[in-house]
C-alpha cells in the first residue's frame, strides 16, 4: 500500500502503520512525515491504517462498551472527576443522542481497575484487563505519529522525547442513541478537540465527518483497521498555527447504535515549540497556556461566543 492513497472523493491520506518498512530514518519514513504533515496543515488529519489491535481484541473492547454503556444512569452518573471533561457525560438537550465515559491515564493498570469498580464495585477483570492492552496500542500509533510530525517539521528527536515525556492520556468511550421521529441525527455537534492528537476508532458504525479545508465534510471510514488521527488546538499552539486543528463532528445515519473509542493525548502547559518561531516569517502566535485552565475556559460565555477560542484565549495579536 502507497503512503498516501487517494479514492475518488477523498483527500485524507493513509499511511499504512503496520508496513514493517516504516522505520525513522527510511525513505519510507521521510516520504510518510511528509504526507501526514502535508494533511494536518491542510485538514488536520490522517488515516493511520494499523493491525496493531487484533480484531480479537477490537471485538472485545466494543463488546464490553455496550455492557459499559447499559449500566443503569445513576451507575454511569457515579464517574466524576475535578477535570473538566473526564467524567461521564450524558444526554443533553442540545445532543440527546450522545453519551460518554472518560477513564484517565489508562496506561496504568491501576487507574483502569479504579474505574471498573465505579462502574462494577464487585470488579470485572476482564474489562480492566482489555481495556488496558488496548489503551497501550493505541497509545503506540500515537507515539509514531508525533515522531513524524518532529521529523516532518526537521526537528531532533530530543524534541520527540520532550513531546512524549510531557504527555498525559485520556480513553473515552462513546455512545449514539438512535434519534426518534421528530429528532435531529445530530450525534456531536462540529467541534475541535483541546488534544495534541485526538485517535478516534469506529467498529464498521459511519456517523464521523471531518471539515476539509475547502469547507466540506468528509466521511470517515468506520472500518475497524483504520484509526483518524486528528489535530487538536494543543497542536495547532505548539506548531504556532502550522498544523490546523481538525473541526469534526458525527451524523446518525445507521439503524443502530453507534459506539467509538477515542484516544486523547493532553500536555500541561503548551506553547509554541521554539524551533518553529522566528521573528521573520512566522513570529509568535500564542503565549504559554495552562492546559487544564484552558479546558475550565472553553466552557464560558465568552468562549462560546468566540470565533476562535484558543485564540482569545491566549493568541497574540
Amino acid at each position: 500500500m502507497d503512503y498516501e492513497e487517494h479514492s475518488s472523493n477523498s483527500q485524507v491520506p493513509i499511511i499504512n502503520f503496520s508496513d514493517e518498512n516504516l522505520k525513522p530514518g527510511t525513505e519510507n519514513w521521510d516520504s510518510a512525515s511528509q504526507v501526514i504533515k502535508g494533511a494536518l496543515e491542510d485538514h488536520g488529519c490522517f488515516y493511520a491504517l494499523s493491525y496493531k489491535v487484533p480484531m480479537e481484541l477490537n471485538n472485545k473492547v466494543f463488546g464490553l462498551m455496550e455492557e459499559l454503556f447499559d449500566l443503569p444512569l445513576e451507575t454511569k452518573m457515579q464517574k466524576i472527576s475535578d477535570k473538566p471533561y473526564h467524567g461521564y457525560y450524558g444526554p443533553h438537550p442540545s445532543v440527546p443522542l450522545y453519551e460518554s465515559l472518560g477513564i484517565p491515564d489508562p496506561l496504568t493498570m491501576e487507574n483502569v481497575q479504579h474505574f471498573t469498580r465505579v462502574m462494577w464495585p464487585q470488579g470485572y477483570h476482564h474489562f480492566s484487563e482489555s481495556l488496558n492492552i488496548y489503551a497501550k496500542l493505541v497509545v503506540e500509533l500515537d507515539h509514531i505519529a508525533k515522531r513524524m510530525v518532529c521529523d516532518g517539521y526537521g526537528l531532533e528527536e530530543r524534541h520527540y522525547h520532550d513531546l512524549i515525556e510531557s504527555t498525559s492520556y485520556l480513553l473515552r468511550s462513546f455512545r449514539y442513541a438512535l434519534p426518534k421521529k421528530d429528532e435531529s441525527n445530530l450525534g456531536l455537534m462540529p467541534h475541535k478537540d483541546t488534544s495534541f492528537f485526538t485517535i478516534l476508532h469506529q467498529n464498521n458504525v459511519t456517523g464521523l465527518q471531518v471539515k476539509l479545508k475547502n469547507g466540506e465534510w468528509f466521511d470517515i471510514d468506520p472500518s475497524p483497521f483504520m484509526f483518524l488521527i486528528l489535530a487538536g488546538e494543543s497542536f495547532q499552539v505548539w506548531s504556532n498555527d502550522r498544523i490546523q486543528a481538525c473541526e469534526h463532528r458525527v451524523m446518525i445515519n445507521e439503524k443502530k447504535h453507534r459506539f467509538s473509542m477515542g484516544l486523547f493525548s493532553l500536555g500541561t502547559t503548551i506553547q509554541p515549540h521554539q524551533e518553529l518561531v522566528d521573528d521573520e516569517e512566522h513570529p509568535r502566535h500564542y503565549k504559554p497556556f495552562d492546559y487544564y485552565d484552558y479546558l475550565n475556559f472553553i466552557g464560558t460565555k465568552e468562549a462560546l461566543e468566540s470565533k476562535c477560542r484558543i485564540k482569545t484565549f491566549c493568541g497574540i495579536d
